[in-house]
């Protein structure tokens, strides 16, 4: 990438992170008794909480979230491979340091249930009512969709097998299988519906080679990919695994994972025959296996009466981040599966500003317009140490909802806009 393009990016990416100006949109009544309720304190939830106060600081907002601190997915696939500078601690963050700069309230309770007609939140400690109620829970893995009705496998794949989308145990875990490997195949399963931040995988796998070719591990990561290329960023991953990392990586195209058997160490793949135009069964050995199965909104959702579609996203009411089942709740982040917005957490950043707006919008009595108010995503991943690619997306409403998307070649100057990007918006978020 040219000097002026990584200017003209930092730009952008500063752009979408305060993508207005906040006082210019301050509410001009008082709301002191609007309780507003956010369930989840991922990027879309403590976002959300973080515009609402700058907007109307008179609002009373509430954050339910059922862990202590904050860890971030982005950037946990560097600390896997064994970036310099990127820690465990430096993925960590204290929710009080939010919580004082913005000044609203938390709970570390976790939640049970929701009375929609009482407008109530049950959780393991309280009851919370509320005015207006946003849903940030993220998402669920739904292991049936592989395992059927077996559920000692699903548990038993959930420990052996983390998919590693949630921040947390799931990640301490990967990395220890990543630290303790010998040799062999390490392969990592990918489904075939949308999941929670698409280049994740390609980025681990690059991550996963790099410690593998730092330590000299005579291993290889084995991805099994249903689509014909890797979902995002495609260019780049393809130029990564047949250069950087061709004695590393082996990508697999055009193959499904169908089983495991644990006590073997082999899965069960249907890959396409281009040569007979069909599927062929085979098995393939592994020393470490992360099965990432197909995606769906936290169980929460379901629970509480919120339609959702057959994969299990929330249906929301267009073109507003409303649910169709009840006006007075709203969900962003990862488990909307109305627009085709990455689930990314700058995507969800980006989301919360719009969400923030439009309800001191509504509570002011005003229209909001929605389609001139439309997030902006850019995502990075780190290829290899001190390089890493980018793709953003721009959304405009024309006809109806187009997305433009650009990539970024594998450089080292994107390297230095993502950290710049990570530093900014944890900064941002958490007052550090």
């Amino acid at each position: 990438m040219q000097r002026r393009d990584f200017f003209k990016l930092s730009i952008f990416t500063a752009s979408i992170l305060v993508s207005t100006k906040i006082d210019a949109l301050a509410s001009t009544t008082s709301n002191s008794k609007t309780n507003i309720l956010i369930l989840g304190g991922g990027f879309a939830g403590i976002s959300t909480a973080k515009y609402l106060k700058e907007l109307n600081p008179n609002l009373n907002v509430t954050l339910i979230e059922k862990n202590l601190n904050f860890i971030s997915c982005p950037f946990s696939n560097g600390w896997l491979g064994g970036i310099k500078d990127i820690t465990f601690e430096s993925l960590n963050f204290n929710y009080n340091s939010s919580v004082i700069k913005y000044n609203y309230n938390f709970l570390n309770e976790t939640v049970v249930n929701i009375n929609r007609d009482k407008k109530e939140v049950i959780t393991n400690k309280s009851v919370v009512k509320y005015d207006y109620m946003i849903m940030a829970l993220g998402i669920d893995y739904n292991y049936k969709k592989i395992f059927k009705r077996d559920k000692q496998k699903a548990k038993e794949a959930m420990i052996k097998a983390p998919a590693g989308l949630k921040p947390g145990s799931e990640t301490i875990r990967l990395k220890k299988m990543i630290t303790d490997f010998k040799g062999g195949n390490f392969i990592l399963t990918l489904p075939k519906s949308s999941y929670k931040c698409p280049p994740a995988p390609y980025e681990r796998a690059c991550m996963i080679a790099n410690y593998f070719k730092e330590n000299k591990i005579d291993g290889k990561v084995v991805i099994i990919d249903p689509r014909a290329k890797p979902a995002s960023k495609a260019k780049a991953y393809l130029e990564a695994f047949a250069t950087i990392y061709k004695d590393y990586i082996v990508y697999t195209p055009n193959t499904r994972f169908k089983d495991v058997d644990f006590s073997k160490k082999e899965i069960l793949i249907k890959k396409f025959d281009e040569l007979n135009d069909k599927y062929i069964t085979s098995t393939l050995k592994y020393e470490e296996l992360s099965i990432i199965p197909p995606n769906k909104a936290n169980d929460l959702y379901k629970k509480s009466g919120i339609k959702t579609y057959a994969q299990g996203w929330v249906k929301l009411k267009r073109p507003t981040f409303r649910t169709v089942s009840d006006d007075d709740i709203y969900v962003i982040g990862d488990a909307q599966g109305e627009y085709p917005y990455p689930k990314s957490g700058q995507m969800a950043n980006s989301c919360a500003l719009i969400l923030a707006k439009e309800l001191i919008e509504r509570i002011n009595k005003k229209e909001f317009d929605y389609k001139s108010n439309l997030p902006g995503n850019v995502c990075y991943s780190i290829i290899a140490p001190n390089k890493a690619a980018w793709v953003s997306h721009e959304y405009k409403y024309e006809d109806k909802l187009r997305v433009y998307t650009q990539s970024s070649d594998i450089t080292s100057d994107n390297y230095l806009t993502a950290k710049n990007w990570y530093t900014s918006i944890t900064s941002d978020l958490f007052g550090i």
